[in-house]
């Protein structure tokens, strides 16, 4: 059970003399599921017309569940809500479905935290825009593209063609374009950078006050939610206090330290649509490249631990050269060089559609316009989509941006970490139900979790849930595509320190893609900056960010 405190802070006298036209009133909600968990609340909270209210606290709390009760949504139909919704007039839990559809036509628009799910692929941008807005000028299309900080050239693009900051920024332009008195926004400046990031978030505020909009967002970017909203509603939970992680090495044993027979180990059941990493090799002195277009990179870190399991440091596990691709015609990667050593972090950084999102797909088999040579281990492993998944420790495995995707809505929590147990690991069924509480409890869930489906978790419970899974197969390579995006600062923390010990205590090596550069600095010793598809800047992540070299990396501390 989760205990709930919530704090509502008025930041502007402004809200209270806009009292009179409350577009949204929440008064002691409480979601519970069907066995009477508290799921989120009791909140209560008023937003006026014309300002932004962040809505904030740690993952879990249930910020994405009191956002979805403002459409009338719920986490389960046997799930129940207690308390009062009202939105643009409507007392939302009493309309019937066919006034419900016309409320949220008319009065709300909504962008979750997998804003690609809702992109239809077969749809280039314009016609997703057109979907919402039918009558909708062509000038009004390229402006509200513009005001997310995208061309008018993407409106030829499809959903396929973007990266996961370029899937958001569209789907968020789907919501302002509908023009709708009321906006919810489950952390939209996630996966972006930072000078996007803030230039977005002021842009929300002044959409707030010159349409007379009521906006509710939330985002683990807190001084900078903070600096727009003009009122803060606070969610706290207390977790159970059984959560506690335990040594890497006691999930399964020791990593085989070569490839599998295919050079990759996956849940071909589960792995996403999307995927995420890169590659570089930087010399043990952290010798510091900055690089010309024209450059291939070679970036990369030794691992800093001795190793306790049998894979020797420096050893090169993942090596890629010459690796270049496109979707549609349209080329996203190129002429990339980088190798990974056992036990070595790397950061892969950059803007929103930088490619990092596509090298990481190419390294997982997962991208199939793509050339280039790819090793694993020594052994030559296919580039494309070709690859053949087998079954077998020492592979790569691939945590993506989007955990609702990743995750099989018809498995529990047990089910998506027991299959890769079963599958790569060989594990007797008698012996599931332990390994997968101590995957669980290695990246800080509890073992009352297993029973539970995707939808009945928060955002940062799924990427945790995802983690554990990859986990599961002892890969030898670990790509981890924005995972830290949707937690807030201390479970993202968290969840790198527990990548910091896998990589100390089982020498896998680690590809992360982030725009949190905080961690960056912290945890990854090697950096590698992808700017249009090519490597710009590689290095000592310390002394690339004290003097970047390139404006793609400046742009990135803003």
């Amino acid at each position: 059970m989760n205990a709930h405190v919530v704090k509502w802070e008025s930041r502007t006298g402004e809200a209270a003399a806009c009292a009179g036209h409350d577009l949204v009133a929440v008064e002691g909600l409480t979601v519970l599921s069907p066995d009477g968990r508290e799921l989120a609340g009791p909140v209560t909270f008023r937003i006026p017309a014309g300002t932004v209210t962040a809505l904030t606290g740690p993952s879990g709390s249930g910020k994405s569940t009191v956002m979805r009760a403002l459409l009338g949504q719920l986490p389960s139909a046997a799930a129940r809500a207690t308390g009062s919704v009202s939105v643009a007039g409507h007392e939302v839990f009493a309309l019937d479905r066919a006034a419900l559809h016309r409320f949220r036509r008319r009065h709300i628009a909504y962008v979750g935290q997998d804003p690609g799910s809702a992109l239809n692929p077969l749809l280039r941008v314009r016609a997703l825009l057109r979907e919402v807005a039918p009558r909708a000028p062509e000038s009004t299309l390229i402006d509200t593209l513009a005001s997310v900080g995208l061309s008018p050239d993407y409106l030829r693009r499809r959903p396929g063609e973007l990266s996961g900051g370029q899937q958001r920024r569209v789907a968020l332009a789907r919501a302002l374009i509908r023009r709708t008195g009321v906006l919810v926004l489950d952390e939209p400046l996630a996966g972006l950078h930072g000078a996007l990031r803030t230039d977005i978030a002021g842009q929300l505020a002044a959409l707030a006050r010159e349409r007379s909009a009521a906006i509710l967002l939330s985002g683990h970017d807190t001084a900078l939610v903070h600096s727009i909203a003009d009122d803060i509603v606070e969610l706290g939970a207390i977790l159970p206090a059984s959560v506690h992680p335990v040594p890497v090495n006691g999930l399964s044993g020791k990593a085989s330290a070569g490839p599998s027979a295919s050079g990759t180990t996956a849940d071909s059941a589960d792995v996403p649509a999307a995927g995420e990493p890169a590659e570089p090799v930087v010399a043990a002195s952290g010798a510091r490249q900055a690089r010309p277009d024209s450059d291939r990179a070679r970036n990369g870190s030794a691992g800093r631990v001795p190793a306790a399991d049998d894979r020797p440091r420096g050893d090169v596990v993942l090596r890629a050269r010459g690796i270049s691709a496109s979707i549609d015609g349209h080329r996203v990667l190129a002429d990339i060089d980088l190798a990974l050593e056992a036990g070595s972090a790397l950061a892969v950084v950059g803007a929103s559609g930088a490619g990092k999102t596509t090298l990481a797909r190419v390294i997982a088999g997962l991208h199939g316009s793509a050339t280039g040579a790819l090793e694993l281990g020594g052994t030559a492993i296919t580039v494309g989509a070709d690859r053949r998944i087998r079954y077998g420790a020492g592979g790569i495995q691939l945590v993506t941006q989007n955990p609702r995707s990743a995750l099989n809505p018809r498995r529990t929590v047990a089910q998506a970490v027991g299959r890769p147990l079963r599958r790569i690991g060989r594990v007797a069924r008698r012996d599931l139900a332990p390994r997968i509480t101590e995957l669980l409890a290695a990246v800080e869930l509890s073992a009352d979790l297993a029973a539970r489906y995707p939808h009945e978790l928060s955002g940062g419970q799924r990427q945790r849930v995802a983690l554990a899974r990859a986990l599961a197969a002892e890969p030898a390579v670990l790509l981890c595509d924005e995972i830290t995006s949707a937690l807030d600062h201390n479970t993202a923390a968290a969840i790198m320190a527990l990548l910091d010990r896998i990589r100390t205590e089982r020498g896998t090596a680690l590809l992360i893609i982030t725009h949190d550069m905080a961690l960056v600095a912290e945890y990854c010793p090697a950096l590698l900056v992808l700017d249009q598809g090519r490597i710009v800047e590689t290095g000592d992540t310390e002394t690339v960010l004290a003097a970047p070299m390139h404006n793609a990396t400046s742009e990135l501390l803003v």
